[in-house]
């Protein structure tokens, strides 16, 4: 009697802390309603509609053909947003690959394309093969916009979600820095390395 009664609770329990989940894809849409103009107020999206959410369940397939249900990825997630034509998203890239060369027992990368698959092969030559690239299925017409299989992002690239094994969204942060006349590729290196050590943390 004392097990079954233990065994109801139990259940009861998870069925109450399960009610008081908040899922991003809820919140993304109302949230983020135009990225041109809401991404001035950066603060409030983060806190209001990105931070603390849960991720639902994504069923994604990789540019290799490979299939990826975010449910069944037992590690912390690096999900990171970006375009070709992003050169942010470029000056990246080595710090991205430091972090795999460095963490890859601990996190799993995975990265969304605002590209459909040819041209985020591209970019896929310069990346470290255990990050799982994601193309865009159709063609985009929003450049602020990604939606992947029920997965929406409507901010700018590179952006990047951290998620907990238990799929709550801990850190959440946007932009690289890219080589420029002020900058070199070792300056760059640096400060990206820095940012990505610095932004995981969290779950480190």
């Amino acid at each position: 009697m004392n097990r079954l009664f233990f065994v109801l609770l139990l259940i009861s329990a998870q069925l109450i802390f399960s009610q008081d989940k908040q899922y991003y894809k809820d919140a993304v849409a109302d949230c983020i309603l135009d990225s041109g103009k809401d991404a001035a107020m950066l603060d409030d999206i983060v806190n209001n509609c990105i931070k603390n959410k849960y991720l639902s369940n994504y069923e994604f397939t990789t540019i290799t053909g490979d299939k990826i249900s975010t449910d069944a990825i037992t590690k912390p997630i690096l999900l990171v947003a970006a375009a070709t034509w992003c050169a942010p998203c470029w000056g990246e890239i080595p710090a991205l690959n430091k972090m795999v060369e460095k963490y890859g027992d601990k996190i799993e990368v995975v990265m969304l394309f605002w590209d459909k698959q040819e041209g985020v092969q591209r970019m896929a030559e310069k990346l470290d093969k255990r990050i799982m690239l994601v193309a865009s299925e159709a063609e985009n017409s929003d450049k602020s916009t990604i939606e992947i299989n029920g997965f929406v992002h409507k901010l700018d690239y590179p952006t990047t979600y951290l998620i907990a094994k238990d799929k709550k969204i801990v850190n959440f942060k946007r932009g690289a820095a890219s080589p420029s006349k002020k900058m070199t590729w070792e300056q760059v290196n640096a400060m990206n390395e820095a940012q990505l050590e610095e932004f995981l943390k969290v779950i480190m």
